[in-house]
């Protein structure tokens, strides 16, 4: 199963968003640079737990990198 809408959302408004500002990108542009920097393809085809992952990735790699703490998802999305 492809990762879920609440996924997608918490995606978009808990990672991309904020990281993009962060760093002076706009919302696309963040998720193509994430995207390169983290999976071989589309994010669309990824799994519940590969997008989780991805996700937890990304959240490692701001904290490492920039000290940029993401919160967590509030729910098992």
């Amino acid at each position: 199963m492809n990762r879920t809408e609440q996924q997608n959302k918490y995606y978009f408004k808990c990672i991309v968003l904020p990281i993009g500002k962060y760093l002076g990108y706009h919302k696309f542009e963040m998720h193509e640079i994430l995207k390169d920097m983290f999976i071989t393809d589309t994010s669309k085809e990824l799994t519940k737990e590969e997008f989780t992952n991805y996700c937890n990735e990304i959240r490692a790699w701001a904290m490492s990198e920039f000290s940029f703490d993401i919160e967590e998802p509030k729910n098992n999305y």
